[in-house]
């Protein structure tokens, strides 16, 4: 008597053929044989991947061209950054930043700065150095832009990979070949690459001069330092004033001292203090605070508990270049350089350009310190989280303790895990989680405060589809928080590896996407209501290697023949009635398909950078066609029962779909396939549908009652559970 088994979540993803004998794990009940080109939803269902919208060519083939993203304030304003070789360009809502027009004409009379625009002979160019009457294209003070697509010149060649950490407008950019640099935002058209400074913004004050108010036998040595307007950061301290011949100053005859203020970069400086060194031992105390360039000394005891800054440049050597950096309480932090990979350097509170200790050291002073174990612990990435999470080569540890302040004299450092960090590959934040890649670079963990071991504890989150990442490695990785909370990860050999994350709800499952060509960087960007995926993919067009930014398009389908993009490296076009569609250059000579007004069409081959469709349409999705979308439920089996070895068959079956279109294929393996034209039913020719999909397969007796689900052209298809029709034999 046929009986059927319902599969209401699929939740697990993809699960490693050692498990497929797991009914009693409960993962086995929402796991899958296969799921290829379909994403696990964060509610358990799946959906076949939509396709990635073409952006841009790389403005080189260089396979050292990295992306990056820039968060900003508003909304719909956060920006895309392709790093390439020498190059920084800037994306905007997927499409590229460019100049409104040509920039304004150079004149040999104007005071440039770095980042200004001018044009010169129908060229633009972009200033790297500032300067006055030096005429493009002098290469040592301009850039040429290629035609009015805004870049900025960079360091970065193919000598390995930087790290980057944003905060405010500013983008920290770490490297161990190059001295860290700052790249600031200005506006769209307006951005910066400096070398971040380690001391302060504030010039020291200059010509500090002092008069006795009464000669004497005594030496009195005046410093003097500039707060900062607004910020109160304290400069560097001036060229010290030696006072001879002076006798102990009083009310009545004070010493005078005096100094100049520099104004130039930066504003009149809010007030200035004073430090005197009467002993002659080197050690300035602080004497009093000036409103102006002048201080009346009447004879003040120095407070030798505050004492001048003492500079410090941590970055000395191409040996000391940090390779990491982040933010925590309010300071930036560098690590991993070639000299010292254990060690952590931290700034002032507050100022993060700002390097500088006192003497005695004072609680917001610069802060150096090295990460201790039982091993080799080299800093691979850090994390300001609740505590300051340092991942080593060795281990996870935590530096300080919530809500208490890192001081010189307060930095505890305790190893949680002995579970390593793969360099390179940025870690991603989850809620309270982090997600990285263990050593070796084959395993992704996640990891945790927990409760029940006071400090951090993680879990292997490749176990379950070990498959996947055995003999390889993964090297990029990030996270799309919207709409379904999914980490995406390239693996070596340019597959693109989904894990939908959802830690308060138990859920992790894998999921595998392939297209025609190599998914080589990842990088996701807040737009609008969804997290953009934007990818760099090589392909192999008309012979030729060809790398292409290109952006995963939204599953959200609110219009069947507008949002049903699946399609990869396509376009769309949406207006009147058309049949010829250009703009197809950067697929000439490939087989393409598409969607038109909700009907599949193709293969046509692109000509001219264009196809023709042979019959008009108002919304057309053209591009490359995604590899077949499959997946395949696991062997019908239960815990503690004895149908594992029994004879099945699965002559029928109900899909439950949700906004599907009306073509799919169905069966019980993929020589066994079936395909369904909803149409045929429901007299439809393109609106989607939801609800219950009932269908007769061909199929033979079997041991395993699988059920294996196709879709091959280019349309949606969301799966929220499988009824197997059974007939078990002996």
């Amino acid at each position: 008597m046929p009986e059927s088994v319902i599969q209401r979540s699929m939740s697990a993803g993809e699960l490693a053929p050692v498990l497929h004998a797991r009914a009693d794990h409960e993962k086995y009940t929402s796991g899958l044989k296969t799921c290829r080109n379909f994403m696990v939803l964060r509610h358990g269902a799946v959906a076949n991947r939509p396709g990635f919208r073409f952006v841009a060519e790389c403005k080189t083939t260089s396979a050292n061209v990295r992306l990056l993203r820039y968060v900003s304030e508003n909304p719909n304003e956060s920006i895309l950054i392709e790093a390439g070789v020498n190059y920084f360009r800037f994306y905007l809502n997927g499409a590229l930043v460019s100049l409104a027009g040509a920039a304004t004409a150079w004149s040999g009379a104007t005071a440039y700065v770095e980042g200004d625009l001018v044009s010169r002979l129908g060229v633009n160019y972009y200033c790297v150095l500032a300067h006055t009457n030096q005429q493009p294209p002098n290469a040592t003070y301009w850039h040429p832009l290629t035609g009015l697509i805004y870049e900025i010149p960079s360091p970065y060649t193919t000598g390995g990979l930087f790290n980057w950490v944003q905060s405010g407008n500013v983008i920290t950019l770490t490297h161990r070949l190059h001295d860290p640099r700052e790249l600031i935002y200005f506006g769209l058209t307006n951005w910066v690459l400096r070398l971040a400074t380690t001391e302060p913004a504030q010039p020291a004050p200059l010509n500090v001069a002092a008069t006795a108010g009464a000669a004497g036998a005594r030496t009195y040595t005046y410093l003097v330092t500039a707060a900062a307007a607004e910020t109160y950061e304290e400069s560097l301290p001036s060229t010290a004033f030696v006072l001879a011949s002076t006798a102990a100053p009083t009310p009545d005859l004070p010493n005078v001292v005096t100094w100049d203020a520099v104004i130039a970069p930066v504003d009149e400086p809010a007030e200035w203090y004073v430090y005197l060194d009467p002993y002659g031992n080197g050690t300035f105390g602080f004497i009093g605070t000036a409103s102006d360039e002048t201080f009346n000394d009447v004879g003040f005891v120095p407070d030798f508990a505050i004492t001048s800054p003492l500079p410090r440049t941590p970055f000395v050597s191409a040996e000391t270049r940090p390779h990491v950096a982040t933010y925590y309480q309010q300071r930036r932090f560098f690590a991993g350089s070639t000299a010292t990979p254990e060690t952590i350097e931290g700034s002032r509170t507050g100022f993060p350009n700002n390097f500088g200790i006192s003497s005695p050291l004072q609680d917001d002073d610069a802060l150096s310190f090295r990460i201790s174990g039982d091993q080799h612990h080299p800093v691979r990435h850090m994390l300001g989280l609740k505590t300051l999470l340092v991942l080593t080569d060795g281990g996870g540890w935590t530096v300080g303790q919530p809500k208490i302040a890192l001081t010189p004299s307060n930095l505890p450092a305790d190893q949680e895990t002995y579970v390593g960090a793969a360099p390179d590959v940025r870690p991603v934040v989850i809620g309270n989680s982090v997600i990285y890649l263990q050593s070796r670079g084959s395993i992704i963990r996640d990891l945790r405060f927990e409760i029940e071991v006071e400090g951090l504890a993680g879990r292997d989150l490749t176990v379950f589809a070990a498959h996947l990442f055995d003999g390889h490695e993964i090297d990029r990785m990030d996270y799309q928080q919207t709409p379904h909370s999914v980490v995406w990860a390239i693996r070596d050999d340019g597959v693109l590896l989904g894990l939908t994350y959802l830690r308060e709800q138990d859920i992790w499952g894998w999921h595998r996407h392939d297209t025609d060509g190599f998914f080589e960087q990842i990088c996701v960007v807040p737009e609008g209501s969804e997290d953009a995926v934007y990818v760099i993919v090589m392909r192999t067009i008309g012979g030729s290697n060809k790398r292409y930014i290109e952006r995963l398009a939204t599953r959200e389908i609110t219009s069947f023949d507008v949002d049903s993009f699946f399609v990869d490296s396509g376009l769309s076009y949406s207006g009147a009635p058309a049949s010829s569609f250009g703009g197809l250059t950067h697929l000439e000579g490939e087989s393409v398909v598409g969607l038109a007004d909700g009907e599949p069409v193709g293969p046509f081959t692109v000509a001219g950078g264009s196809v023709s469709l042979g019959a008009a349409a108002s919304n057309v999705h053209i591009g490359l066609p995604i590899p077949s979308a499959d997946f395949e439920t696991l062997n019908l089996d239960v815990g503690g029962s004895a149908i594992r070895d029994k004879k099945k068959r699965v002559g029928s079956l109900t899909v439950i779909v949700d906004k599907s279109s009306r073509v799919f294929l169905a069966g019980p393996d993929t020589t066994h396939l079936t395909r369904y034209e909803l149409s045929q039913l429901s007299g439809a020719a393109v609106d989607e549908h939801t609800g219950h999909v009932e269908m007769t397969l061909s199929a033979t007796w079997n041991e395993h009652g699988r059920v294996f689900i196709r879709q091959d052209k280019p349309l949606p298809l969301t799966v929220l559970g499988v009824l197997p029709n059974l007939v078990i034999g002996g």
